[in-house]
């Protein structure tokens, strides 16, 4: 005779299969179906965000449309990569099965992976299924099983959360001094540049709309064993300063904002497009 202990795991065992079987078989099929819907929350209702790992916890707020983050850091957010993390709202699956059914530590949710909070809904993240490479999650008290393509944004952590330009359009960027050249914001919104007429307005716009506009191919967390080679100055709308350092032109564009921890990597040919400006060729 087997134990009572052997049977209930035997039987917990089952409930994994069948759960997995019925998630694969019925993913296409019956998956968009109105009432599967696993939140009934509208993303456009969602003005507050909560990401947990093991590793951080990080708060969003919508301010004017635009993401912000609020702790560990106040900068603006990656408002493509939470959008895109808020299409979890109309996730929709016909693999469900209560938490009271399933050994939620067999698949990854007894110690959830990561927890995701939309204003006042939590969704733990688990593990992944062997067959399908779908992930569990748990809302309140039921388990579902969906394609695995929110927690990879949730994973990045601030690195793939935080806005990649240096210095987002609604700072309100005033004014920049770069090595050799210094750019102040004129009341009719155009650029002057102290000390010299050799560069035209094209060149001082398109200089600052880099600052504003280039994203970096990558951020990463601010190494302080590289010295700064030089400091870049900048005055924000709200008559805040920051201070940046230039680490590194070459065989990258560097350059960290040592305020919130981060740096920026940038190809070197953009250094004409974020450090400096050719002159121009009086002869021409």
């Amino acid at each position: 005779m087997l134990s009572r202990r052997w049977l209930i795991n035997f039987g917990l065992l089952a409930l994994i299969i069948l759960f997995t079987f019925i998630g694969n078989k019925y993913q296409v099929q019956q998956g968009y179906q109105p009432g599967n819907r696993i939140l009934k929350l509208d993303a456009a209702n969602i003005d507050s965000i909560v990401v947990k790992t093991a590793d951080e916890s990080l708060r969003f707020r919508r301010n004017a449309g635009s993401w912000q983050i609020e702790s560990p850091i106040q900068w603006p957010a990656n408002n493509i990569n939470l959008e895109r993390l808020l299409t979890i709202t109309r996730s929709e699956t016909d693999s469900r099965l209560p938490a009271g059914e399933i050994d939620l530590s067999s698949i990854g949710l007894q110690f959830p992976r990561a927890l995701l909070q939309l204003n006042d809904t939590s969704i733990a993240f688990g593990a992944t299924n062997q067959i399908g490479e779908r992930r569990y999650i748990l809302i309140d008290s039921t388990v579902y099983l969906l394609t695995d393509s929110h927690y990879p944004f949730i994973a990045q952590g601030l690195l793939g959360l935080i806005d990649r330009r240096l210095l987002p359009a609604s700072l309100g960027l005033q004014a920049l001094k770069l090595p050799g050249l210094e750019l102040t914001r004129l009341p009719d919104e155009s650029w002057q540049a102290s000390g010299t007429s050799s560069f035209s307005q094209e060149q001082l716009q398109q200089l600052v709309g880099n600052w504003q506009g280039l994203q970096a191919s990558r951020v990463k967390t601010y190494s302080t064993t590289n010295s700064a080679q030089q400091k870049i100055l900048v005055r924000l709308g709200d008559g805040s300063s920051l201070e940046f350092f230039l680490l590194s032109i070459s065989p990258e564009i560097i350059i960290a904002n040592p305020t919130i921890g981060l740096q920026y990597h940038f190809d070197k040919s953009y250094y004409y497009q974020l450090i400096s400006l050719r002159e121009k060729d009086n002869d021409a």
